[in-house]
């Protein structure tokens, strides 16, 4: 598991590495790779109506796999491409400089950066982190989701970025990131959630209730 981790290799920027290596079109593979069967299953289902109509035209079997082999195929490339424009809107790195008093955020994607940004546009910086509780006495986490938001006032928006879970010390996170952006003034909010999965009949939990800090 990788970490979140500060940069601060670079005498004119200190950066904040959410995602490591991997550009783009390795991302998108590896993904593809992982839902590829779920996709097979899922583009079958839907090629139904074509099969239907294959069906209807012509009783030859191969006409019927032909229908299938095309629309399975029609599901993964457009699975592709979706991760592939997934993998080029997520945000790999934050970069404030200059490093001794940042007064300017780049965001650095998959294989480019955005155009630098005033960290006046910035509203604030704020960590989410999610806890799921076990509904037993033991109230041990069993999920939890960490999120990055950097909302801005003008400019293109800065997608939330999904933080690794379970390696990531969120209070330290926010302190070393406080700490970097107290010459702009800009605050970095830490909100805490926790809820209690609810017990079900069968034994498996769900998420219910709720509550911040």
């Amino acid at each position: 598991m990788y970490r979140v981790r500060f940069n601060r290799s670079h005498p004119e920027y200190v950066e904040v590495v959410l995602r490591e290596g991997a550009g783009p079109l390795a991302f998108a593979a590896r993904r593809w790779v992982e839902e590829s069967l779920g996709m097979v299953v899922i583009s079958g289902f839907c090629g139904i109506p074509v099969y239907v109509a294959v069906g209807w035209y012509s009783s030859d079997a191969r006409m019927i796999w032909a229908a299938i082999g095309i629309v399975v195929a029609l599901g993964l490339l457009a699975n592709f491409f979706v991760l592939l424009y997934r993998a080029h809107q997520d945000v790999y790195r934050l970069r404030f400089s200059p490093a001794t008093a940042p007064d300017t955020l780049t965001v650095v994607r998959a294989v480019r950066a955005d155009p630098p940004r005033p960290l006046t546009a910035v509203h604030r910086i704020r960590i989410e982190h999610k806890v799921t509780l076990s509904y037993k006495a033991d109230r041990e986490p069993v999920a939890e989701e960490i999120t990055l938001h950097v909302p801005v006032r003008s400019g293109r928006r800065i997608r939330p970025a999904k933080l690794p879970s379970g390696t990531t010390d969120v209070a330290a996170l926010q302190q070393e990131l406080q700490q970097v952006l107290a010459p702009a003034a800009l605050e970095v909010d830490l909100v805490v959630e926790r809820r209690v999965e609810a017990q079900t009949f069968g034994g498996h939990g769900g998420s219910t209730g709720g509550g911040g800090s």
